[in-house]
């Protein structure tokens, strides 16, 4: 008996195996670890002696575990961290003082986070 159709019947029965897609994430944000996101729009970042200071804001994501990823928003003139869940393609912080919660849209690559559209950042 050859291998190939058994083989082929196992793949077709499994459904998604790859971790990384956004449709398959359960806990740990595995599409989302290693990338770094910055604002569609430039957004206010402060103030200054010529009034109010424009940025984009980014939100790096990082490897933690499997239940959860962490990452680091810098926003405004403030940075926040903690840990993120990814449940489908919704991503929420956990264990944090207050709950932000958002969507990633594989297609797009877009992220919205609390209610701002992020797109990948270029390399620095």
């Amino acid at each position: 008996m050859r291998p190939w159709p058994l083989l082929i019947g196992f793949a077709a029965c499994g459904g998604m195996s790859d971790p990384s897609t956004v449709e398959q994430q359960e806990g740990a944000c595995i599409a989302l670890e290693g990338r770094r996101f910055q604002s569609v729009n430039e957004l206010e970042c402060g103030r200054t002696p010529d009034g109010v200071a424009l940025c984009r804001w980014t939100l790096t994501v990082t490897s933690r575990d499997d239940a959860s990823s962490s990452f680091q928003w810098s926003y405004s003139d403030v940075g926040e961290s903690g840990q993120l869940e990814c449940h489908g393609a919704t991503v929420t912080s956990v264990g944090g003082m207050r709950a932000i919660s958002g969507t990633f849209d594989a297609a797009t690559q877009k992220l919205v986070w609390h209610g701002e559209t992020y797109t990948l950042a270029p390399a620095p």
